[in-house]
């Protein structure tokens, strides 16, 4: 009985001794993914209400180790709100305003990304981890309209963002993953509803304002599939054995075969 055991604790020690060497045989050199999702503006006009856009885009990253990465993001993100939809027995003063904006902007931003726990393709124990992402972008708009200033719509502003992301990842099969997100953005501008907290809108005998809510805000949630650049290690082939040449003189090899198979049909019986 205490053999068995003693080879049970052999076998048991050389099958994870070879799991974990299989496991570091793959690095994770670096991913692609493409994503959609739905925004939601969060600022002066109509803040009563979400207004819900479809936002969409696509990213590289740069993997480090099991934990690190840096990714390269570039994202559509249409934006608005219009005040007019807010009930007058809600909000009276923000219907009366009845100023709107709609915006279609695109994002470049550039993210550190960390894993809570190691992710590896291919590895049923390793295929799932959540992760945290922040960094800076950049975002300019691509279509704009407004009603503010009445007749003269002022041009949406290039904004500075600071993109706070959390998201999941499972990988599905080989080195293909779904994901999911959720991104919060500071901005660095109370214009991005073009109606800043300082600005006064008069219409039909009222100085209207903002709410004087500070800088714009806006969040996403997306989906996606990403697919991973992977490196694996392993031993190098063997070489293939040389086929001896028995017709090449000098040739060891050759002379060894010859009389290995003259002694040996004297040995047989």
């Amino acid at each position: 009985m205490r053999k068995q055991c003693i080879y049970l604790f052999f076998l048991l020690f050389f099958a994870s001794h070879a799991q974990a060497q299989y496991v570091q045989l793959k690095e994770n050199k670096g991913e692609f993914g493409a994503f959609a999702g739905q925004a939601s503006y969060n600022g002066d006009l109509a803040p009563n209400l979400q207004f819900i856009t479809l936002n969409y885009g696509a990213y590289y990253k740069k993997q480090f180790n099991d934990y690190v990465g840096f990714r390269l993001n570039y994202e559509l993100v249409p934006l608005g709100a219009i005040d007019s939809l807010t009930s007058s027995t809600m909000n009276s003063y923000v219907h009366g305003r009845s100023l709107f904006f709609k915006t279609t902007y695109q994002e470049i931003s550039l993210m550190a990304e960390l894993y809570f726990l190691k992710f590896i393709n291919g590895n049923k124990n390793l295929r799932f981890s959540p992760y945290l992402g922040f960094g800076a972008g950049y975002m300019s708009a691509l279509k704009d309209t407004s009603n503010y200033p009445a007749g003269n719509p002022s041009k949406a502003p290039k904004v500075i963002t600071v993109p706070l992301n959390l998201g999941f990842k499972y990988n599905l099969a080989g080195s293909f993953n779904f994901f999911g997100e959720f991104t919060y953005r500071f901005t660095s501008s109370d214009l991005v509803d073009h109606f800043g907290d300082n600005n006064i809108y008069s219409k039909g005998g009222i100085d209207y304002q903002a709410s004087t809510s500070g800088r714009d805000q806006f969040f996403s949630a997306k989906l996606g599939l990403s697919y991973n650049l992977q490196r694996i290690y392993g031993p190098d082939p063997s070489p293939k054995p040389k086929k001896d040449n028995l017709l090449t003189k000098g040739s060891n090899s050759g002379k060894k075969a010859i009389n290995k198979r003259l002694f040996g049909f004297f040995k047989r019986k």
